[in-house]
């Protein structure tokens, strides 16, 4: 593999793409806006019965309102599973928190390649909000996960291993988008297929190319901002791994 494609590697998964204008000012905050489930300043979340309990600041009622949510994994929008991964991040959950990115983000793909993109509509239909809000999570979360997680590329390996697992069978888009109009569902298994094969190259690259995403990582600072942020583990949390 090409150097110049483990610069495109860490590009995409790695590092993020920056909005426009944005910076990682303080890399153990993730200071961002999207409308209108999530603003960093308060912070303010708005998606449904989850929401009080992710914003709280008692670490027990959060830890609880976490648990919740696992218990309702199969119905969760990937905006909550990103708003959650947001929130663990910031609580010092970070390994939990990169597992909670990578399925929020699977989740998003999966939402955006099978979606009826003829009649997804326009500004303020449902589909079409969606799939802009899917590409503003990962390019606005991203750089601040990825920054993190890309630190110990073999605890990446495992989180993404077990996200690539728990997604080989697919959830009930009707019932977690109700509103949204999706493909024929004939369509959905081999699109699913295909974003599960994209994990398996993602892995390869990770184990194949691991010194030289670690020098790369290096040669943008990427250590140097992150390298000291700890991680606690998740209480009652299954399958998270500590750092």
């Amino acid at each position: 593999m090409t150097s110049r494609f483990v610069c495109l590697i860490i590009g995409v998964f790695a590092l993020g793409s920056l909005a426009v204008g944005q910076t990682i000012g303080d890399p153990a905050r993730i200071e961002v806006y999207v409308t209108p489930y999530y603003n960093s300043k308060g912070p303010v979340i708005n998606f449904g019965p989850f929401s009080k309990g992710l914003a709280a600041n008692n670490e027990a009622e959060f830890v609880a309102t976490i648990a919740k949510m696992k218990q309702a994994w199969d119905n969760l929008t990937f905006p909550e599973m990103y708003v959650a991964a947001i929130r663990l991040y910031h609580q010092g959950f970070r390994n939990d928190a990169t597992y909670w990115f990578y399925s929020a983000q699977y989740r998003g793909r999966l939402l955006a390649s099978l979606v009826d993109r003829e009649k997804m509509g326009s500004m303020g239909d449902p589909a079409f909000e969606l799939v802009q809000a899917a590409n503003a999570f990962q390019q606005l979360v991203g750089p601040y996960i990825n920054g993190y997680a890309f630190g110990d590329i073999d605890n990446l390996v495992q989180i993404v291993e077990r996200v690539q697992k728990e997604n080989r069978a697919l959830p009930d888009l009707n019932k977690i988008y109700p509103g949204v109009i999706f493909k024929k569902k004939s369509e959905w298994e081999a699109g699913n297929s295909a974003l599960n094969e994209g994990l398996t190259k993602f892995l390869a690259t990770l184990k194949e190319q691991k010194a030289d995403i670690k020098r790369q990582r290096a040669e943008r600072g990427m250590d140097v901002k992150f390298s000291k942020l700890p991680n606690k583990p998740l209480p009652n949390s299954s399958g998270s791994s500590s750092r």
